[in-house]
């Protein structure tokens, strides 16, 4: 969508959304559908973070965008310690947090006129793609539907042991040791060639971030080196017998950061859930991207016929 001709549909705003930390902010963008009216009521509302790492500028407005056209109520949002959002220290990966995070803007956006308390509907991607896939199988969200892209299901792809995933692992565990007694957190790389130090280095991992920037100095590339120890503790799939949703899953069947195996696991668990596989890797999916338009027609169709904006 040209940002001329989205101009035309939309109405964009800024939030800024108490987190459960008094004092922190999660930061947010709002987008009403501008034939909605001034004074829109009972929208259903979508809610969207990003990956692990990552933060909202990295092309998360186009999907929002294209949502907001079809006549979703939309809210973009940071999880605390990353992006425009408040929390220190700054780039630390907590799962627990992000959920909670997700949670509580559920609860802000059911509180607002514009939107439909009862038209729920989770939208994530990779690290967040399993957070929302987590969520659907909380019966006290009530959520509609959710739709989750290239999604973290447990079990990451695990970087072939070199010096690069030792020194990655020891500087896991001195960030451990650092933050034990209030020193830390030690950082290292998000994303790195194979055989470097970094939290995601599988083939492509490191030009498939960039690639994917809209601009310069939005990704500071950096994480606290204990991260990767969330992996193993997080699986998603782990309730995926309980999902009260139906749950869409656009999914790239060459994905080496998040195991395709993984997705025909969640579709076997639940009846709820549909899967378009697409070619190609773990980012192929991303606005500018060669399956980006494939992957939005087919969450734009499991939303207009799940949840109708009319």
């Amino acid at each position: 969508m040209s940002s001329s001709a989205s101009e035309q549909k939309f109405v964009k705003t800024n939030l800024r959304i108490p987190s459960k930390i008094p004092g922190w902010n999660l930061d947010a963008w709002k987008y009403l559908p501008k034939a909605a009216g001034s004074q829109p009521r009972g929208l259903p509302i979508i809610v969207m973070a990003h990956g692990i790492t990552a933060n909202k500028l990295m092309g998360l407005g186009e999907y929002a965008e294209e949502f907001a056209a079809l006549g979703y109520g939309v809210v973009v949002f940071d999880y605390r310690r990353w992006g425009a959002s408040d929390g220190t220290p700054r780039h630390v990966v907590y799962v627990s947090e992000q959920l909670e995070d997700y949670r509580t803007v559920v609860k802000f956006c059911r509180q607002q006129p514009e939107f439909d308390p009862q038209r729920v509907i989770l939208w994530g991607s990779s690290f967040a793609g399993g957070h929302v896939v987590t969520l659907a199988s909380e019966k006290e969200l009530n959520l509609t539907a959710v739709v989750s892209q290239c999604p973290y299901l447990g079990h990451a792809s695990i970087s072939p042991l070199s010096l690069g995933f030792v020194k990655t692992f020891m500087k896991g565990v001195l960030d451990i040791l650092y933050q034990a007694v209030g020193l830390g957190p030690l950082y290292m790389p998000a994303v790195a060639h194979p055989g470097g130090v970094g939290l995601m280095t599988t083939p492509g991992s490191y030009e498939g971030m960039f690639g994917i920037l809209t601009q310069e100095g939005i990704y500071p590339n950096e994480v606290n080196a204990s991260a990767l120890f969330e992996f193993p503790f997080y699986n998603p799939n782990a309730t995926g017998g309980n999902i009260t949703c139906p749950v869409k899953l656009i999914a790239s069947k060459q994905d080496n950061l998040c195991p395709y195996s993984r997705v025909e696991e969640l579709a076997r668990l639940s009846t709820q859930v549909e899967v378009h596989e697409v070619p190609g890797g773990h980012f192929e999916l991303y606005p500018g991207m060669p399956h980006y338009e494939e992957g939005l027609a087919a969450e734009k169709d499991f939303l207009l016929k799940r949840v109708p904006p009319n």
